[in-house]
């Protein structure tokens, strides 16, 4: 999915300047989890450019996925973070159920 854009004037946000290959990643009440992330506009250029090429090979050569692999799809997509798994013997036991 392409990243939809709304432009804010600094004068209504205060953001510094990020030098190009870095990320700041802002969090309010956890730090392990992410609010926003702040990136330079090249970089930001890059990830689009990168998703889009990903994007196009997938139309000129799409994969076939087998179940498994939709299923480990869906779960990896999730959007709680509390959800995610790393655990190998526990993607395992998912994959087989």
């Amino acid at each position: 999915m392409a990243l939809k854009h709304t432009t804010k004037r600094s004068n209504d946000l205060r953001a510094p300047a990020m030098p190009r290959g870095t990320a700041l990643i802002v969090t309010r009440y956890r730090e392990d989890v992410a609010k926003v992330a702040l990136v330079h506009p090249e970089d930001l250029a890059m990830l689009e450019e990168s998703h889009e090429i990903l994007e196009r090979l997938g139309e000129v050569a799409p994969a076939s996925l087998g179940s498994i692999s939709r299923k480990a799809l869906r779960l990896e997509d999730r959007p709680r973070a509390d959800a995610l798994i790393e655990d190998p013997e526990r993607i395992a036991a998912i994959l087989e159920s």
